[in-house]
């Protein structure tokens, strides 16, 4: 199984990693249910929903948990939508726990972006606005929530596509701002690896069609429990609806991504590097609770049972 998650891994980051982007395990507070959240807005955009990427960047990454939490909360129920940002209430979490994307940085500035899209799709849907903020994210989010108050999007594959393809546009956006933002100090070699594991987990979202299909092909003669189990893990760590995934992903992601890679200039150390994120990820997945382990044995026992 070791082999298995080291070899897989090995090919998400092939398919995720692009090379021009790489310049130069503590639990995650869950988000606040519904009825435990106590509206307190920091600027009176919140409940326009027109906030600028210049406003968003300008608070600290507590105010935006609280703006995600008001807007589930608050304004994306009506859109079938009040529980699919946990994802992002992760990341922001665990920017708070390591004091990162502090306001007038480089990672701030992505991160806003991803924020303003939310919301300003969010406005949109609920014709509020017709303001996109030039962010490509946000008609994509448009597309996202429509299809969601009709009902669609039900299925993980077509919703995860949709879901990571948004935020996707979004993030690109703000890294090409964040790029020619003046007087905005550069990313350490750090922090861009760290962003490029996140693509790597809406790249992973995007294909989880292909990426099973083909752990099925590969091993469902031989040992089909491991597709079972990888089938349950990329259900739980790819669900938006839990901060919890995402801000252990987070965490192990920003371990590991004090490795540097050569962007191809040494393969060998390179392929050494990977397998040693890939083998210090799995040491650290395995002293995690495993929540998708009942999921798994009920997979097994009924593929048993109609064996």
């Amino acid at each position: 199984m070791k082999t298995f998650t080291v070899i897989s891994f090995f090919a998400v980051l092939t398919w995720g990693v692009n090379p021009s982007v790489l310049r130069q395990f503590e639990t995650v507070t869950p988000a606040l249910a519904i009825n435990e959240y106590d509206f307190r807005p920091v600027d009176v955009c919140w409940e326009s929903l027109n906030c600028s990427i210049d406003q968003i960047e300008a608070m600290s990454i507590t105010d935006r948990l609280e703006f995600m939490k008001y807007m589930g909360t608050r304004r994306l129920g009506p859109l079938k939508c009040n529980e699919q940002f946990g994802a992002l209430e992760g990341v922001l979490t665990f920017f708070i726990r390591k004091d990162l994307a502090t306001r007038g940085t480089w990672l701030s500035i992505v991160n806003a972006a991803a924020v303003e899209a939310v919301q300003r799709g969010a406005a949109i849907s609920l014709g509020l606005s017709k303001e996109t903020g030039d962010n490509p994210g946000t008609m994509k989010w448009v597309d996202y929530f429509t299809q969601r108050k009709a009902g669609r999007l039900t299925s993980r594959a077509g919703h995860d596509l949709a879901w990571a393809a948004a935020e996707q546009a979004a993030i690109d956006h703000g890294i090409r701002r964040a790029d020619t933002a003046p007087g905005i100090p550069k990313p350490s070699g750090r922090i861009l690896r760290w962003q490029q594991f996140t693509r790597i987990y809406r790249t992973t979202m995007q294909y989880r069609r292909t990426i099973l299909w083909l752990i099925r092909t590969a091993f469902s003669f031989s040992t089909p429990s491991i597709a079972v189990t990888a089938e349950a893990f990329m259900d739980w760590v790819t669900d938006v609806t839990d901060a919890t995934s995402s801000g252990f992903l987070a965490d192990i992601a920003w371990n590991l991504s004090i490795i540097g890679l050569s962007s191809g200039e040494d393969p060998a150390a390179d392929s050494e590097a990977i397998m040693k994120i890939a083998t210090e990820f799995w040491e650290a997945f395995q002293q995690k609770d495993q929540p998708w382990a009942d999921a798994n044995e009920c997979r097994a026992t009924a593929r048993h049972d109609v064996e």
